[in-house]
């Protein structure tokens, strides 16, 4: 799989070292390193993914990721976010940004690469469904499920962990605005996955 990366980052050394492990799985890496050129690719649709540390002294990530997600045409544009330390409260920021998904350094190129081809996959599915909604409007057919979709509401969510504490917090969290259904053998999880059409596990 190839795909179109973006690197945010003011470290110039950090971002080759970066690009040239994406570039040697065969990735189309950009580097910027500010926000204004950053937001001007993503607008002209130059990247398919956006890789953007956190550990940055002259760029704030999490401002970033939360403008990326505030803007029409960049808002589907999957962003990995790069956070300088496992710590708790770095990960709620990263996701209350926006970010679809986070790094913690040290992080393994293993790690780094799994999670870029992971969200290139979900970039090419997001562009399909749009190409898909656009034909769709333009043959005059509405489709409620891409409301839906876009809302972030009204999903169906299945829930699977072997303790119970676990499952009901998690379950109580997201009953607002999901239909939950909540197992804890994953055995069992297989059945319910491949019979429920869910749209997250």
């Amino acid at each position: 799989m190839t795909a179109r990366v973006l690197v945010i980052d003011d470290d110039i050394a950090n971002a080759r070292f970066i690009g040239a492990r994406l570039a040697a799985e065969y990735f189309e890496v950009t580097s910027a390193t500010n926000e204004s050129e950053a937001l001007r690719i993503c607008e002209r649709g130059q990247c398919d993914v956006v890789l953007l540390h956190a550990a940055q002294s002259t760029i704030d990530s999490f401002a970033v990721c939360r403008n990326l997600k505030a803007n029409q045409s960049t808002r589907h544009i999957p962003v990995l976010l790069i956070t300088a330390h496992d710590q708790s409260v770095d990960r709620m920021r990263a996701l209350d940004a926006g970010a679809d998904d986070f790094l913690c350094e040290p992080f393994s190129e293993v790690g780094l690469l799994a999670r870029v081809r992971s969200l290139a996959r979900l970039k090419l599915l997001s562009d399909e469904i749009e190409m898909r909604a656009a034909t769709l409007k333009e043959l005059g057919v509405h489709q409620q499920n891409i409301d839906v979709a876009e809302a972030g509401k009204s999903g169906r969510v299945l829930v699977v962990d072997d303790r119970s504490s676990s499952r009901k917090l998690i379950a109580s969290a997201l009953a607002d605005d999901h239909y939950v259904d909540v197992q804890g053998e994953p055995y069992e999880a297989l059945f319910y996955a491949a019979e429920g059409d869910y749209d997250l596990i």
